[in-house]
């Protein structure tokens, strides 16, 4: 019986990284992995990442999978992949949901069974292929988003030596999918790309113990970037493209203020001509002022708290005189 959780070192790129090390990722960033790693190298147990949708995710893969191959008419269904698959040339780890004879099947895009050919009219199914599975909540798709298991397809392929694969996604609860793809140089290409420059981040910081960061992806990638601040350091003195973007963040700022003076003005209006109303309507809009229920709760006593310093989230500016 397959032990689920993930079996690929911490200490170096992993099939399901790729998505957030390329970038593409909607819950992760290239900086995310890189701590993730670095993490690993001093020697600090794995964070738990753990929630309900994985377990839920685990619970299911074996279902997904065996409909999947059935569907399919795939022989000799393997679920039970307990070690990592490792790239010949790439510090690349991955490890399989399942795999099965496609028994050279060719297969077409057939809507009536949830089967997709993605990238070509169809697909020759030959060999040992690889079965990815995933549970989402997401409405059903078409094609899957990219993070979503086709680049993770791509390096699974690509570290087992697999011509074929499928993403085989239950949306919801009720309703599967099978994605089928090939494998796609230009995509392995570009994994190889990102593979190899993690994995000189993360030999630099063996080396050195200094972090070369990726560029960040927005202001709270910044926030775990830099958690802590040296408030012992001397004053840092900037340029003009870093007083541009002072002045940026000041001028969006008042026109946020300008914006909400505006909504308070406008809900101020309706308020008053809604009065006791919670419902009312126009030609074009349905107005809303309803009334919020609460149960009664106990009283509480704070527990105390120990002293503490953490890093703003929020830069502060002011217009210097």
């Amino acid at each position: 019986m397959k032990a689920y959780g993930k079996v690929t070192p911490d200490d170096q790129a992993s099939g399901s990284m790729l998505p957030a090390i390329l970038g593409i990722s909607d819950y992760s960033t290239p900086n995310d992995s890189l701590q993730t790693c670095i993490r690993a190298i001093d020697g600090l147990e794995r964070e738990d990442i753990s929630n309900e949708a994985m377990g839920w995710g685990n619970d299911f893969e074996g279902r997904i999978l065996i409909r999947a191959a059935e569907r399919l008419g795939l022989d000799n269904l393997e679920l039970d992949h307990q070690a990592p698959y490792h790239h010949k040339l790439l510090k690349l780890a991955c490890s399989l949901d399942g795999t099965a004879d496609g028994r050279g099947l060719v297969v077409e895009t057939n809507p009536d069974l949830g089967i997709y050919v993605m990238g070509q009219p169809s697909i020759k199914l030959d060999g040992v292929g690889i079965l990815e599975a995933k549970l989402t909540a997401a409405d059903v798709e078409d094609a899957p988003p990219l993070y979503r298991g086709p680049v993770q397809l791509q390096a699974q392929m690509d570290c087992f030596g697999a011509t074929w694969g499928a993403v085989c996604t239950l949306y919801k609860g009720t309703k599967m999918r099978i994605f089928l793809f090939a494998r796609h140089e230009p995509t392995l290409a570009m994994i190889s790309r990102a593979v190899i420059e993690f994995e000189g981040k993360l030999q630099k910081y063996r080396e050195t113990k200094v972090i070369d960061w990726y560029p960040p992806k927005d202001s709270a990638d910044a926030n775990r970037m830099f958690p802590v601040g040296n408030e012992e350091d001397e004053v840092v003195y900037l340029g003009e493209e870093e007083d541009y973007w002072a002045h940026s963040i000041l001028e969006a700022k008042k026109k946020i203020e300008a914006a909400e003076k505006d909504i308070d003005d406008a809900e101020k209006k309706l308020k008053e001509i809604l009065g006791k109303s919670t419902h009312g309507q126009t030609s074009k809009h349905e107005i809303y002022w309803p009334m919020r229920h609460y149960e009664a709760q106990p009283s509480r006593i704070t527990p105390a708290k120990e002293a503490r310093v953490v890093r703003q989230s929020t830069l502060k500016i002011k217009v210097r005189k």
